[in-house]
This record gives C-alpha cells, structure tokens and sequence, in this order.
C-alpha cells in the first residue's frame, strides 16, 4: 500500500514511509531559584519519514506535507462516500 504525499513548500511528491510521535519535559535548576524555581520546558513533534525516487529517506515536520493518494487513490475520491 503506498502512499504518497506532497511536500507544501516544495511541491514535490514523496512516498510516506513511516510516522513517529514524541512529546518531552526537560527541567534545570535556574541561576536564582535552584531547584526550587527551575527552568522548564516541554514539548512535542510530529514527524514522517518520506522517501524521494532515489530511496533517500528524510523527516519531516508533518506539517509540512499532504496527503494525496493512497494505493493509487486520491484522497478525496477514498473520503466522498463519508463527507
């Protein structure tokens, strides 16, 4: 099953390897408060592995791409029997 997907700000077509979640919390000690006021941070990114036609795999942002076809099929025409 393949998917393919276009790259927003290129406009280049890749296929859709794989996805991956992850969401951080990271915390120090601050210079004044110690580890009573400490600094934090916290996060998450959501990325896909696509592939160009050389096999090159990059991560991407999934923000950054759009599903257009699956097996063949535009995404709209899979989607219209449940709009």
């Amino acid at each position: 099953m393949a998917t393919i997907v276009l790259h927003k700000e290129t406009g280049k077509f890749y296929a859709l390897v794989g996805t991956g979640y992850s969401f951080f919390k990271d915390s120090r000690p601050s210079f004044f408060g110690g580890a009573i006021a400490p600094h934090k941070e916290e996060g998450e990114t959501k990325c896909a592995a696509i592939s160009d036609e050389e096999g090159t795999i990059s991560w991407v942002q999934t923000s950054e791409i759009k599903v257009v076809e699956i097996d063949e099929m535009k995404i709209e025409d899979i989607l219209r029997p449940y709009l």
